[in-house]
């Protein structure tokens, strides 16, 4: 059996990330302490934590024909993410601004740019049956079903970012193919006043992984089970943009290879607890100070989600 595939479908964005001590307010300016422009999006993320963890990814995304975007793809293409399923067009590039705050805290401002004409018909069947994961990150439900009917075999996960307030049927289209669900405590609270859990999991879902930011990540399995992981970054957090898609990564990549889901958590929570601790979106690999974060993460059985 070979390496597992996972396909990562979403965004690909140049973020440009501002690091300031207090944000302005109106008509007020503020110096920045810095700045940078580096590559991002949470498909992207994703798959360059896929590669680090030692599984293959294939990201597949539509973006500008730019110079400036083909720059930062080569980048990831260099971290061993496969870019041969990106779409150019002759659009603007998806643009995504984030103020980082002195605690690694942020605010963003999105533009999608391309992202918004990624096609789900012009997604390869080929890469789609190569997977072992198909991960869609902050992907429109609309999209995803178009996606998500046409995966035999794959393991399913869906990430909806802020597109889980779209109406219940929606919704449900997706998720009654979907495997693993990650939502984070707003995004679950949204979510759970349309959709209870109970009927999460009579549609389909398996897994449903709560983000809980600081205080670690809880997962729910249809029959009642809630298990809970956290571990204290190993350092002051600089910056908490994509850590997210990293615990989402290893998560998933744990799972397939364990088929646990409290080996899975603790992964998730070390990833992304490294991730806080480097600037940008994409989790900066250091082998030795991510296996220290997963012998010090904690996992527990809960009679309830931790903070609910």
């Amino acid at each position: 059996m070979g390496t597992p595939i996972h396909v990562s479908i979403g965004n690909f964005n140049i973020d440009i990330a501002v690091y300031i001590d207090k944000a302005p307010g109106i008509d007020e300016s503020v110096n920045a302490r810095d700045i940078d422009i580096r590559p991002g999006g949470a498909a992207s993320n994703y798959a360059v934590a896929v590669s680090h963890y030692g599984h293959r990814a294939v990201l597949v995304a539509s973006v500008a024909d730019h110079l400036l975007v083909k720059s930062h793809l080569e980048s990831i293409r260099r971290l061993g993410v496969d870019i041969s399923h990106v779409t150019y067009l002759n659009a603007s590039p998806g643009i995504v601004i984030s103020v980082i705050y002195p605690d690694g805290s942020r605010s963003m401002i999105r533009s999608l740019g391309a992202n918004a004409y990624l096609s789900p018909d012009k997604i390869s069947q080929e890469i789609l049956d190569s997977a072992s994961v198909v991960h869609m990150a902050t992907l429109h439900p609309e999209r995803a079903a178009g996606i998500v009917e046409r995966v035999h075999g794959a393991v399913v996960s869906y990430d909806p970012g802020i597109y889980v307030n779209t109406r219940r049927g929606t919704l449900e289209a997706v998720l009654k193919h979907v495997d693993i669900l990650f939502l984070n405590s707003s995004e679950f609270n949204e979510l759970t006043s349309k959709i209870k859990p109970g009927e999460l999991f009579k549609l389909g879902v398996e897994v449903l992984v709560i983000k809980l930011g600081s205080k670690g990540a809880a997962a729910v399995l249809g029959d009642g089970s809630i298990y809970h992981a956290y571990v204290k970054p190993l350092g002051n957090p600089v910056d908490t943009t994509g850590a997210g898609d990293a615990f989402n990564a290893f998560f998933n990549a744990s799972y397939i290879d364990t088929r646990n889901v409290m080996t899975a958590l603790r992964h998730g929570v070390a990833a992304g607890a490294l991730k806080t601790l480097c600037r940008g979106s994409i989790l900066c690999w250091d082998r030795d100070l991510f296996i220290k974060h997963l012998e010090l993460s904690t996992i527990s059985k809960e009679t309830g989600i931790p903070g609910f």
